[in-house]
């Protein structure tokens, strides 16, 4: 069964901090069964795109749509059923167990008061499962990994049940085996009609998993299409400020290596 629940669209979209533009003219949009890859240096204005994205910061100037319905007429419950956001970092204040932060994700179908019911339980052991982490289900996050907190919060956006699911750099903290595993998940995801917005440092990531590529240099969009088209050596140069070559792999894989 398919997840697309319509299209999240930025237009136009303005922000300043002081007299500095943060955002300046931002359109993007995030279709279902999209994985769309958005890559910029620090202080591109990556985080603060997505927080617009999700209804947290309102911008100077543009709109932002679900299915065509202003973010800003909808509740914030009505949005935590079909945006799921998972943060780069994240702290809990107190040490709830892994699958009672996982179970967070289903409050906005229970309330906060409520018992949570069948269908909550049995999202939040799936959820569990497809991120592979049963073995910590029990273990306090507290005291957990930097990227074994980062699997727990991308469980927790899953059981929440969303079709939209928005990742601030999701594969930080992660070892390159579960990196790779995130990335085939994403791909699952995304073919099972999710539509996946994920910030990202790792241009090769970009080319194995996403099927779009967007830019952002300077609080513009300066390129969106497919990976093979966006992510040149050139367009790496101009975003990083660092030299590139593509090297291929008899197998068609791509990546990006330094220059020399």
């Amino acid at each position: 069964m398919t997840r697309g629940q319509g299209v999240l669209r930025g237009h136009g979209l303005l922000l300043r901090r002081a007299q500095r533009r943060i955002l300046d003219g931002v359109d993007l949009a995030l279709a279902p069964g999209e994985i769309l890859a958005l890559l910029g240096a620090n202080g591109a204005g990556k985080t603060t795109l997505l927080r617009c994205l999700l209804g947290l910061l309102r911008p100077h100037g543009g709109t932002v749509s679900l299915d065509g319905t202003p973010l800003a007429t909808l509740s914030r419950r009505a949005l935590a059923r079909r945006i799921a956001y998972v943060p780069q970092a994240h702290v809990a204040p107190f040490p709830y167990s892994v699958r009672e932060v996982v179970g967070l994700g289903r409050l906005p179908h229970h309330g906060p008061f409520a018992a949570p019911g069948a269908a909550d339980r049995e999202a939040v052991e799936a959820a569990i499962a497809q991120l592979g982490i049963g073995a910590l289900a029990g273990r306090p996050y507290t005291e957990l990994s930097g990227g074994e907190r980062q699997l727990t919060l991308i469980a927790r956006a899953l059981a929440q049940g969303a079709g939209i699911l928005i990742m601030d750099e999701p594969v930080s903290g992660l070892d390159f085996g579960h990196q790779m595993r995130l990335l085939g998940c994403l791909e699952r995801l995304a073919a099972d009609g999710y539509g996946i917005l994920k910030t990202t440092h790792h241009p090769d990531h970009a080319l194995a998993c996403a099927s779009r590529v967007a830019l952002l240099q300077e609080g513009r969009i300066v390129a969106d299409g497919t990976p093979t088209e966006v992510l040149t050596a050139d367009a790496i140069r101009r975003l990083y400020r660092v030299e590139v070559e593509i090297l291929r792999s008899p197998a068609g894989r791509s990546a990006f290596v330094p220059a020399g």
